[in-house]
């Protein structure tokens, strides 16, 4: 008799489990449509000012970032947060496309096609959201100032911050996640939090 599916409202480690032991075809999908949003995220984090200058990268990130998973997932040990596990897998695919697409010329292509179009997978608000919609711009523009900031850190800091600070990664599952020691992620997100503090006064003053 065949297991029953995997339920679609089970946590993320009930859902990883059932991937890993069973691939539950319906695990894989709740998790990747579960946590789409931080995909995108963490990808246009990733490709820092790539990102807005081309948004298919961001496309092409997630899409890959879905394929690794397939075998990633089924190798997750509970290590860290499966959330936070997902995040750096759609990191590393990020960083990998922003090679390719430099290697193969397509960021210039692509900008030019993009020429004029002031869309961008933003960090913040979501476009349609409602409201007023002076607010509504504000938010935006706050939203793509803060997201000039952090593409002028490098990696792995710019990731580092966003999960930490956005999306609220612990210490332990970033470390865990991006191999690093605890230490060192601790030092390098004051060091990168300092430098985004230096700058945000530089261009904002003290408002």
């Amino acid at each position: 008799m065949r297991e029953e599916a995997a339920d679609p409202a089970a946590d993320d480690a009930a859902l990883a489990a059932a991937w890993a032991e069973g691939r539950d075809a319906r695990a894989f999908a709740c998790l990747v449509g579960r946590h789409e949003g931080l995909l995108r995220r963490a990808a246009f984090v990733a490709l820092g000012a790539a990102a807005r200058r081309d948004p298919l990268l961001v496309d092409d990130a997630v899409q890959e970032a879905c394929v690794r998973l397939v075998g990633a997932l089924a190798r997750f040990r509970g290590d860290s947060a499966v959330a936070t596990f997902m995040a750096a897998v759609a990191r590393r695919a990020a960083l990998d496309e922003l090679r390719k697409a430099a290697r193969r010329g397509a960021m210039a292509a692509r900008a030019a096609r993009f020429a004029g179009d002031a869309s961008a997978p933003g960090v913040g608000v979501p476009p349609g959201s409602g409201g007023d919609p002076a607010a509504a711009l504000e938010r935006r523009e706050a939203s793509e100032r803060v997201a000039a900031l952090l593409a002028g850190l490098p990696e792995p800091e710019r990731s580092l911050v966003y999960l930490r600070d956005a999306e609220g990664a612990s210490l332990g599952d970033l470390a865990r996640a991006f191999g690093l020691r605890e230490g060192t992620v601790k030092s390098k997100l004051a060091r990168a939090r300092a430098k985004l503090r230096g700058q945000a006064l530089a261009e904002w003053g003290d408002a």
